[in-house]
Formats: C-alpha cells, structure tokens, sequence
C-alpha cells in the first residue's frame, strides 16, 4: 500500500507539473482556470490582507511553474492587469490600480507559520515586487523560503480552483474559505463533496483570519457571520458554527461545513 501510494503521489504531481508547463505557453488560458495549491501550515498562517493584496497573492501562487525555477530556489512571476481584471471581473484601469498598491503593500507584509508544535517562523512574502507601468503588469518574486510551502507537496496541502473565490467581496470570507480548505476531508472519501470540520480557538482563529488584535468576540461573531453568508451565497458552503465556553467566556470554535453539490456555482 506505501508503494502504491508514492506513485500515485509521484504521478500527481508530474500531472500538476504539465499543467502548469501547458497553460503557461496557452495565451488563451484564463487566470481563473489556475489552482491555488499551498501547505496546510501556510493556509493556516496568520497574516493580515486586504481583499486586493488577497487576490494578487493568491493569482500569484496560482501563476507559479514547479519547472521555472532558478538556481536560487525563485522564480519572477508577471501578473497582467488585463488578466486580473478578467479573472475579477473589474474594470482594467481599476485593475492597473490595484496592481500598483499591492506592490508596496506585499513587499511589506510578514506571515507568521507554524511549521510544528515547536517552530513558529516569520517569513517576508516577497523578495522582489514591482509595477512595470509601461506594460500594465506588476513582476513579483515570493521569498524563497517560504517556497517548500508551495512547491512539491506531497502530502498535509491544501489545493482549490481559484475561480472558486474570485467573486468573494471580503478577504475574511476567503481566509476563511482557505482555512476550510485546509481542513477538508479528501473527496475521495467524502464521494466529491468539500466538507470538513475542526475545532480551533478564538484567539488562534482571530490571528489565521487576520482580524486586529482589539477585537472583542462581538466583532469576531459578526466577522464570521457576513463570512459564512458569503460563502453560502457566493459558494454554497454551508457552515455551522458551535461555540465552547470557558468560565463564561467563549473560547474555542467547532466548524463544520459542507458544499451544497446540487446547487453549487462550479
């Protein structure tokens, strides 16, 4: 069985491999068509974005050949603004502006990963960002460290189709998608439907979503409730939410959610 399964692990990934090979020579392909496949650490990780930074990160991860990498373990990515307005359906003069903020704004960001019980690492995202204002593009380049969170998983990762969250509204609902994702039971198992369940606390939770640090549980429980409608209207991902308290303060959430197959937008 361990044999068996390295090579269907083995040719899994020489299938994503020749995914990626073809539709980066296909003009034609769509950015939506892309799937964002990272650890589970790093969809867990905590870290604070606005829904364009969001949507330029993940477009990115969803951009990256496991074949075009330097010697140095990089590798320079382009993402077009006419691209990224097709995929979000927005205009390409609000594209070109998106794309200029996110530059200084992800070149700055941190993201915190618990890669064990016992190891908890700071990584800068990116290593190079850039707005080519003669093309309408921006060239990115992800911190080489954190690339093993992105390239050649094996096993522990979360993978989603990107067109999956292109119409989310608010980066909450898509931390909130992705760390669903994470936990996800395999659909083999589940016969192809997403669902999952898991427990986390409130505090571990606030800090995966990127919520700030002031907020009380009332600010989370309404954070959670525009996030979980979203992902029913805009996903249909039912999910039900049950709260553990501690000395009458509530402290830990079980999640439990599943995909309506029947009505699904995808």
């Amino acid at each position: 069985m361990e044999a068996w399964m390295k090579r269907a692990m083995a040719l899994a990934e020489k299938a994503m491999q020749e995914h990626h090979q073809n539709t980066g020579l296909d003009d034609r392909h769509q950015l939506d068509e892309n799937t964002v496949t990272k650890s589970n650490a790093l969809a867990r990780s905590y870290y604070r974005f606005g829904l364009v930074e969001k949507r330029v990160m993940e477009s990115s991860i969803s951009m990256l050949n496991p074949l075009q990498f330097n010697q140095w373990g990089s590798q320079e990515l382009e993402l077009r603004a006419i691209d990224y307005a097709k995929a979000f359906n927005v205009s390409e003069h609000r594209a070109y502006d998106d794309l200029k903020s996110a530059v200084d704004c992800m070149l700055n960001r941190v993201i915190i990963v618990n890669e064990s019980e016992k190891k908890i690492l700071k990584y800068p995202l990116m290593s190079k960002a850039e707005y080519n204002s003669g093309k309408g593009s921006i060239t990115i380049e992800f911190n080489r460290h954190l690339v093993h969170h992105l390239i050649g998983l094996r096993e522990k990762f979360t993978s989603y189709p990107l067109q999956k969250a292109v119409n989310f509204s608010s980066s909450y609902t898509w931390r909130l998608y992705e760390i669903f994702a994470s936990w996800a039971q395999s659909k083999k198992v589940t016969n192809g439907v997403f669902l999952g369940w898991f427990t986390v606390s409130v505090d571990e939770l606030r800090q995966q979503m990127g919520m700030p640090e002031s907020y009380l549980w009332v600010n989370v429980e309404r954070t959670l409730t525009k996030a979980t409608v979203e992902l029913w209207e805009k996903a249909r991902i039912k999910t039900v939410i049950t709260r553990t308290k501690t000395s009458r303060k509530i402290t830990h959430l079980k999640f439990e959610f599943c995909e309506d197959q029947q009505q699904s937008l995808i």
